[in-house]
């Protein structure tokens, strides 16, 4: 196969693999249930074509290929891997931005994208080494969506760990200046943004909609997945149960999150200086070696050989 050839299929490829990843990734405000169509009355009937109609060219030409692939995916993925990419979606705060099917649809597309790819363009002559190449780009393809947001789940959860113990600090002096607790996280949600925020605001609306504060609490440790928020969380079901005022708890808890905020800064910085031993021993100490050591033998090879 030619280079011009390798190359405009290698194009063609990326053409196609693009649109459908912006389709993933731009969030569905058109979104409904395929199973109560039937049940719309005219108006809503009327309402959802238009939406459809006044939806971007990605969803609409782009959405049913994604439909297609996962559909595909979820026949040989296993239950508890879909849960896990179900779960990491949640924590990662993407759950409203990319729907699981998108998720599964992009895998097998990138993958297929990573194994074309991989075919065209791996340069090995050996049999062996071409096909673990080319076996390795398709994975990279396949697991790529899944490493982003695992990312995200990271960058989320170290967001809200930082987060914590302000948010625990506003949250003392709105209930010690005589707010409740539920008028307290309305306060907060408020006047204040970030992830954390924005959880706090999921458990207001579960509060206003019927879920008692201790459901609405177990749900923000569930979504968050953070150690220290289910600390806080245990801290106030143990609170409603015992009595105890709500004020002394959260000042309590907002001392203990940030001593453990303190200890954990001290704990990556134990950890520099191991972790700079391969970097120093592989880059650094080489280098100084040939400053020191090159000239003394250049002189020696120099002298030798007059």
């Amino acid at each position: 196969m030619s280079n011009n050839v390798q190359v405009l299929i290698a194009a063609i490829a990326t053409v196609l693999a693009v649109p459908i990843l912006l389709a993933a990734l731009l969030p569905d405000a058109n979104a409904s249930d395929n199973t109560g169509r039937g049940r719309l009355s005219k108006s809503a009937s009327a309402r959802y074509r238009q939406g459809q109609l006044t939806s971007s060219p990605f969803q609409r030409i782009l959405a049913p290929i994604l439909a297609a692939a996962a559909g595909q995916a979820r026949r040989v993925t296993p239950i508890g891997a879909i849960d896990n990419t179900t779960n990491n979606l949640i924590v990662s705060g993407l759950a409203n931005k990319i729907s699981l099917e998108a998720m599964l649809g992009l895998k097998v597309i990138l993958g297929i994208a990573g194994l074309a790819l991989g075919i065209l363009f791996i340069p090995f002559e050996s049999p062996v080494m071409r096909i673990a190449c080319i076996g390795l780009a398709a994975a990279l393809g396949f697991y790529l969506p899944e490493i982003y947001v695992n990312r995200k789940v990271e960058e989320r959860q170290a967001e809200i760990r930082t987060d914590l113990p302000d948010v625990l600090d506003q949250l003392t002096v709105i209930v010690e200046a005589g707010l409740g607790f539920d008028s307290a996280i309305g306060r907060l949600v408020e006047t204040g943004n970030g992830a954390l925020i924005d959880e706090f605001g999921r458990v207001l609306r579960g509060i206003r909609l019927g879920q008692t504060r201790a459901e609405a609490l177990e749900g923000l440790a569930v979504r968050t997945q953070v150690p220290e928020v289910k600390q806080f969380v245990a801290a106030i079901k143990q609170t409603e149960s015992i009595g105890v005022p709500m004020a002394r708890i959260l000042r309590t808890q907002s001392h203990h999150m940030r001593e453990l905020k303190r200890l954990a800064a001290e704990e990556r910085a134990m950890k520099l200086p191991v972790k700079l031993v391969l970097p120093m021993v592989m880059c650094m100490l080489p280098a100084l070696f040939l400053v020191l050591i090159g000239p003394v033998a250049i002189r020696i090879v120099s002298g030798g050989l007059g």
